[in-house]
């Protein structure tokens, strides 16, 4: 038992050192077509490498497999011998070394990159009877290569490889830095349409619902490679058609490597919910015995007709040969007529699981799939923007340098002369300081002189009015009888506004002697008593102003307060008067905002609330808006032009200032459409 491992064992290792040894033979084959000294002396070295390998091996090994090792030796010796007497060759005629290189180039190995995601062994197994029917058709050698994706790139970017066979996916991908260009399209081997023969499944339990696609984020989802076409790159593209990310929205999402049967065991052990397989892998699985029948399921399936197996994506065109860019016409020419020369039932045919080949087919779909993921020509190849970008980043690099230089230098002058400015900064606030106090002075005494000339001569014109409308209404209450009630009651009304004004007379006598009454008050209960006040001239314009109040606690006068919203109402009330349709709005916020531009700043701290009452009035001109807030400025024939200084003054005793703004620009018909007053006032509001 032990010596049957021990010869398992090493046959694995024969075929490693074997798959080895025909790389060797490659890259000794690839340097002495370069016909120099160096290369006849290296294929020598290896030439001796591959005769010591192959002794060794003969007295390791038993007899059972003495053969696989002459084998190994054979390839390696036989391979580097030949490529030996090739640069013997070309370096013997000096005089004709022109037409030796280019005999040498034109019957050197054809060098054929299969693109593999699979057992290396078996992908060379699979194409070796290919290979053989290219080196009886061309009349030299072949020389077929299992590369991953990572070695694809780098032989291609090298310049190793002739063609290439790879998913269209590939293939395309290599057209705009290598100059690739498809030259035939492999034919499935179950008679599938070449343009429409690779998709992706989505493989489930039998029995498991999936019912869109967002569902399957909640789901354990393995791939194979996130570079395989037939599985992942098709489903990705599935995915973004719907605005999905594979990466960011399928949590459940892992890579497993190959080969892909090994997705549906994982679905058989209950290690996975959903396998990403490419098209036919289930049905193919089922066909051999691997599970029994009726195992799985395939989950979003397209209508797929004449296709033959369920599908959960769009068609793609199947595997492609490609040339590259520095690959003659010729030699392309001769490559392609061999393989469409490859019959059905061939060898070459059945190893390699295909029907034969055809001319290329439309890759238009490949390129939409590529545009969804964004990926080359939809996205920018940054490695040689930066290589082109490279000698000006440097200069900019370096003249940045000299800025910086520079900006020390100057950094270093101003640090001095900022030095020098502090001084004469302090001095500076200090006189700015002083200038504050004195405005604030010259605004009190203003309002001083201004009401105080006022405060006399109203209530001394007014008082007396207001006395004698007392007395008569109290008289005509002393002489109604006890029936007429209604006439008691509004009369009893005349006397509460009697009453109000002459309290709003003797407030103002005093506003000028005495410091105002704040008190805690409720603004937009404020607000709401004082829309009571001017109910009847609501009523009069069947006008119901909208409201939008927070709820705010403030410290404020609220006599005086109240006083200015009646007078901003009563004025926009006045300005809406022969509107056909009049609107009013109320705001209250507690936002702070910048003052516009027509406000008047009076030293007034910061606003913390805000009342803006806006109408759909006849607007001021930008003239009248200058003056609003001069004494005995009116727009109205009767009007005094006091009311608005007097709020202007209200509200700057509270800290706060009031502006004015037209709500638009005037319309053709040079109309101006509203006014909206703004009432800005500082202090510690809370919500109620």
């Amino acid at each position: 038992m032990t010596a049957l491992i021990i010869r398992r064992k090493l046959a694995a290792a024969f075929a490693t050192v074997k798959s080895a040894a025909q790389r060797v033979a490659f890259v000794a084959t690839s340097v002495a077509n370069a016909a120099t000294t160096t290369t006849a002396a290296m294929a020598r070295a290896v030439n001796g490498v591959g005769a010591l390998l192959g002794a060794l091996l003969l007295l390791l090994l038993p007899a059972q497999v003495e053969a696989q090792a002459f084998e190994v030796t054979e390839i390696v010796t036989q391979g580097v011998a030949a490529r030996e007497s090739a640069a013997q060759d070309a370096t013997a005629m000096p005089a004709q070394q022109g037409a030796s290189l280019a005999n040498v180039s034109a019957s050197g190995p054809v060098r054929i990159g299969i693109l593999s995601f699979a057992d290396e062994e078996a992908t060379l197994d699979a194409w070796r009877e290919t290979a053989l029917h290219l080196e009886q058709q061309l009349r030299r050698p072949v020389t077929v290569l299992a590369l991953t994706p990572a070695t694809l790139d780098a032989a291609v970017a090298a310049g190793t490889l002739d063609f290439f066979i790879s998913n269209q996916f590939v293939a395309v991908g290599y057209k705009k830095d290598w100059g690739a260009s498809q030259l035939l399209t492999l034919i499935p081997a179950d008679g599938r349409e070449p343009d429409k023969a690779v998709g992706s499944a989505l493989v489930v339990r039998a029995g498991t619902r999936v019912n869109s696609w967002k569902a399957l984020s909640s789901q354990r989802i393995v791939s194979s490679d996130p570079r395989a076409f037939g599985g992942f790159l098709i489903f990705a593209g599935e995915m973004a058609k719907r605005g999905l990310d594979p990466q960011a929205d399928l949590p459940g999402l892992s890579f497993v490597g190959f080969p892909q049967t090994s997705l549906l065991s994982k679905l058989w052990r209950n290690e996975a919910d959903v396998a990403i397989l490419p098209a036919c892998v289930m049905e193919q699985a089922a066909a051999r015995g691997d599970f029994p029948p009726g195992t799985f399921d395939v989950v979003l399936a397209k209508d797929s007709a004449g296709f033959g197996c369920a599908v959960s994506s769009e068609l793609y065109p199947y595997t492609a040969l490609s040339k590259l860019g520095q690959t003659s016409g010729k030699l392309a020419t001769q490559v392609a007529k061999a393989l469409l020369g490859v019959e059905a039932g061939s060898r070459a045919a059945l190893d390699g699981g295909y029907q034969g080949w055809s001319v290329p087919v439309n890759d238009n779909r490949v390129f939409a799939l590529k545009h969804l993921l964004r990926e080359w020509p939809f996205q920018t190849n940054w490695q040689r923007v930066a290589n082109a970008a490279m000698p000006w980043l440097a200069a900019i690099g370096l003249g940045l340098l000299l800025g910086y230089l520079h900006h020390l230098r100057i950094k270093r002058l101003v640090v001095k002369r900022t030095e020098a400015l502090v001084t004469e900064i302090d001095q500076h606030r200090a006189t700015q300081k002083a200038f504050n106090e004195q405005q604030r002075q010259f605004y009190r005494a203003q309002r001083v002189l201004l009401t105080g000339e006022m405060a006399s001569g109203i209530s001394h014109e007014l008082k007396q009015p207001l006395a004698g409308i007392r007395y008569l209404t109290q008289g005509c209450l002393y002489r109604l009888s006890e029936d007429e009630s209604e006439i008691k009651t509004a009369l009893g009304g005349v006397l509460s506004q009697v009453d109000r004004a002459q309290h709003t007379i003797d407030r103002l006598r005093s506003f000028c002697q005495q410091p105002s009454c704040y008190e805690l008050v409720r603004v937009d209960k404020l607000i709401l008593d004082t829309l009571s006040l001017i109910a009847p001239e609501l009523k009069r314009l069947k006008l119901t102003p909208a409201l939008e109040l927070t709820k705010v606690k403030a410290r404020l006068d609220p006599a005086l307060m109240t006083q200015v919203l009646v007078n901003v109402l009563l004025n926009a009330l006045d300005a809406m008067a022969e509107v056909a349709a009049p609107e009013l709005k109320i705001v209250l916020d507690t936002e702070t905002e910048t003052k516009s531009a027509t406000e008047t700043d009076s030293g007034a701290g910061h606003c913390q609330y805000r009342i803006r009452i806006i109408d759909n009035g006849c607007g001021l001109t930008p003239a009248q808006l200058s003056r609003l807030f001069f004494p005995f400025e009116s727009t109205k024939s009767d009007g005094l032009g006091l009311g608005m200084v007097i709020c202007k003054r209200i509200v700057e005793e509270h800290g706060g200032s009031i502006s004015a703004s037209n709500r638009a620009t005037a319309d053709a018909c040079g109309d101006i459409h509203g006014l909206e007053i703004s009432i800005c006032l500082p202090g510690s509001p809370t919500h109620a």
